[in-house]
């Protein structure tokens, strides 16, 4: 009786996880694209957002219009049409050269209500301003303001005081622009070494009326400090020589990348807020101080194959969060057994998870893959017959998500 009872209960919070409202925000500085090698890194791109699935992806680094389309057109659109962008616009400030800021976004949960940019003395920082497509989004719109920045790098005092000043141009803003009650998400390469940087304390402590925040309080001394290895996000290289010289080489050791929120974002009362403990930066497994984040010594959650991608991708990695709306989205894709695949003794699964594949559809589906719900890979599974028995013995009871490479998805439940 009381494993019943326990069944039931899961069931129970299945439906409801599944019923709430989230989407998930990612930044990526990609490094020169479309131009710095290898070639065709939008297709590299598309299987690192498969694996993601971002609802609102921030880039930098991105050279022009030709870009944002390939990223468009073969990343993010390669199976449904459901992603637009904001406007491009070249940079506008100081000395910041060829490289630029831009906002992606699925219009199944967002539509965009304004952009605008901030100048400083080197470049850009682009805000792009968008509402929730939900069913109150008339008498009770929920609104977040995202601003995409690219600071200053490298160390020395003259760089330091231009980031600062980068901070200050954005807080000036905030100031005259924004409510204090603002939904505020700031996310970018700040090429900070430490939290004592003025440019850093500027934007959590300095005169503005919406500090900002770091979802994971990780604020410390990041430069080349192994205390931090969880949260370092550049380099994914040990050199750049494999790379015609393109990015940055050493390993990975310092923390340039961060998405950083107002304080409202913290407030699960909010009316969207941070889920806790999905702020990552992904293909970091908290293990690879100093070296390739391919390295086959960095095992863990994310496979050697992710890793393999992110390496040939960029010099940085990706930052990811997910927030939770308490407004239900209008046009949400949700998951459901689909005509390619399905699961005929159900979703519940004690310790083998049995498949069936149309036998149509069958030299179609080349690998599977299993995700938890923070979209990371569990395992991926090559197919070469139209049903499979899939061990469950090395996964812990939870949501898990079988996608196979032409997008179909369906939902199930480890329960031990």
């Amino acid at each position: 009786m009381r494993s019943v009872i326990y069944v039931g209960l899961m069931l129970f919070w299945v439906l409801t996880a599944w019923s709430q409202n989230t989407a998930k925000i990612m930044f990526y500085n990609l490094l020169d694209f479309p131009e710095a090698p290898p070639d065709n890194r939008e297709l590299i791109l598309k299987d690192i957002i498969d694996q993601v699935q971002p609802d609102v992806f921030m880039v930098a680094e991105l050279q022009n219009q030709n870009g944002a389309d390939l990223i468009l057109n073969q990343a993010l659109n390669d199976t449904q049409n459901i992603y637009v962008i904001a406007p491009f616009v070249f940079n506008t400030s100081g000395s910041g050269g060829t490289i630029n800021q831009l906002l992606f976004y699925n219009t199944q949960k967002f539509g965009l209500e304004l952009t605008d940019i901030i100048q400083t003395s080197l470049r850009d920082i682009n805000r792009y301003q968008l509402k929730a497509l939900t069913d109150q989004n008339q008498t009770n719109p929920i609104i977040i303001d995202f601003f995409v920045a690219h600071f200053k790098a490298s160390q020395g005092d003259s760089n330091e005081q231009i980031r600062f000043d980068m901070a200050l141009d954005f807080t000036n803003y905030i100031n005259a622009h924004l409510s204090a009650n603002a939904n505020v998400i700031l996310a970018g390469d700040f090429n900070f070494y430490t939290a004592n940087e003025s440019g850093f304390q500027q934007l959590f402590i300095g005169n503005t009326i919406i500090p900002m925040h770091d979802p994971v309080n990780q604020l410390g001394d990041w430069h080349i400090n192994s205390t931090y290895s969880d949260v370092h996000s550049q380099s994914t290289r040990v050199s750049n020589s494999n790379f015609n010289g393109f990015g940055a080489g050493g390993g990975l050791d310092d923390r340039f990348d961060f998405i950083f929120v107002s304080g409202n974002f913290l407030d699960v009362n909010n009316q969207a807020h941070y889920i806790d403990g999905t702020y990552q930066v992904f293909g970091n497994n908290s293990n690879c101080f100093n070296k390739n984040v391919n390295d086959t010594t960095c095992s863990g959650i994310f496979s050697q194959n992710i890793r393999n991608l992110l390496w040939n991708m960029s010099d940085h990695l990706p930052v990811v969060m997910d927030l939770e709306f308490e407004q239900n989205f209008l046009n949400t894709i949700h998951f459901s057994d689909s005509s390619i695949f399905k699961l005929p003794e159900g979703n519940i699964v004690d310790n083998t998870l049995f498949l069936e594949i149309s036998a149509t559809h069958i030299s179609e589906i080349k690998q599977l893959n299993i995700y938890n719900t923070l979209g990371q890979q569990m395992k991926t599974l090559d197919v070469l017959k139209s049903t499979m028995r899939i061990s469950m013995d090395d996964l812990s009871n939870g949501i898990y998500i079988l996608k196979a490479n032409r997008g179909n998805a369906l939902k199930f439940v480890v329960l031990h």
